[in-house]
């Protein structure tokens, strides 16, 4: 098997979870591990038939880029010559940057697996508050640029997410298959929904404005039914976005009805998906989101905007709705759809139950990695 080092700028929470641990165990199957990751400690060890080098991610965000800048150009150096590494992949095209200038300088051998997980251009202007946005801009397109170019092939999550890479490059070798999903974390959950005297709404990401949880804030009023709750559920990186979430709840005398969470773990993220009537994603960008297959497998009814890559798997009036990206008027007539013939819907969260489960699997995910590192 190849030895095969997988660099990214993810924050691992320590120990390990069983989720963690049974992706690089499949991933173990079909070639030796190695992971570069960030957590709240500097650490390395060995699980799952996987090397471990983990490094404390600092609290600001400019010293933590320049960190991953740091590892990816000295440390992993040092990395691939101890396990003598073969094939190196970067988890995306802006913070490999230097690791890939690294490895074309010291190792012009091993070859480079490209990861994008979703938009590497827009998304950081949509998610954080940035200082001159278009230098960031340019300079993530000139970097892109180069690391899409010297990428001996590229993984891409979604068909949107591989629309953008082959934009920079059209000639560049893409295999597509989504992120690692648990399924059998999920499928056996048995749903409690139908049995809410409230229609329950939820909302699972990041909550800023790239994925919109306001829309749903505003179109609560204009619901042909009132007794709705709408959950909100995880990390809020922007302070001004999550201020205008407040005062809209605020504005609407919504006390009531909206509910923010904050960050929860993979169990009491369950439980929202087993009480909820509807899981509403309305990004205006998306790779292809995790929380779309895990609460299809748990056959909640999805409904998201028509941006590219959430048609991968949500066919509207099949497998779940689809709105007009940006539209509130459209997001409202979906959501009165949903609930007016919530019988239908039921059955459409089961018709995407199914389509998940014989379209996507644990082996299909490990099989496809296994494929790109043939390729290479």
């Amino acid at each position: 098997m190849k030895r095969v080092l997988f660099f990214s700028a993810t924050y691992y929470n320590l120990p390990l979870s069983d989720n963690l641990k049974k992706k690089f165990q499949f991933l173990s199957e079909v070639s030796e591990c190695t992971v570069v990751a960030f957590s709240n400690k500097n650490i390395e060890f060995q699980e799952e038939n996987t090397n471990f080098y983990i490094y404390k991610q600092s609290s600001f965000r400019i010293l933590n880029y320049l960190k991953i800048l740091k590892k990816s150009y000295f440390d992993l150096n040092k990395i691939i010559k101890k396990q003598n590494i073969d094939i190196v992949a970067f988890q995306d095209p802006i913070t490999s940057f230097l690791g890939f200038l690294r490895i074309k300088q010291s190792h012009p051998n091993i070859k480079i697996v490209l990861e994008s997980h979703g938009d590497f251009i827009d998304t950081l202007g949509m998610e954080k508050n940035l200082f001159l946005p278009s230098l960031y801009k340019k300079a993530f397109n000139l970097i892109a640029q180069y690391t899409i170019d010297n990428a001996d092939i590229v993984r891409a999550v979604s068909s949107s997410t591989e629309e953008q890479v082959l934009s920079f490059n059209k000639s560049k070798n893409v295999v597509r298959f989504p992120a690692w999903i648990d399924f059998e974390a999920y499928k056996n959950v048995l749903p409690t929904r139908e049995d809410n005297q409230i229609y329950k709404i939820l909302f699972i990401g990041s909550v800023t404005d790239r994925k919109k949880p306001h829309m749903v804030i505003e179109a609560l009023p204009k619901l042909n039914n009132k007794n709705v709750e709408f959950h909100i559920v995880g990390p809020t990186p922007n302070q001004q976005y999550l201020d205008r979430i407040n005062n809209l709840i605020d504005e609407y005398n919504l006390e009531d009805k909206v509910f923010i969470h904050g960050i929860k773990d993979r169990d009491e993220v369950i439980e929202f998906y087993k009480t909820s009537n509807l899981m509403i994603l309305p990004s205006v960008s998306e790779g292809l989101a995790r929380v779309i297959f895990e609460s299809q497998v748990t056959s909640c009814p999805v409904l998201v905007t028509d941006a590219p890559g959430m048609q991968d798997i949500v066919i509207d009036g099949q497998t779940g709705f689809v709105f007009e990206s940006n539209n509130l008027e459209s997001l409202v007539l979906k959501m009165n759809e949903v609930f007016d013939d919530y019988n239908q819907s039921i059955q459409i969260g089961r018709n995407a139950k199914d389509f998940i489960l014989e379209n996507f699997s644990e082996d299909k995910f490990k099989f496809s990695f296994k494929k790109i590192f043939d390729l290479v």
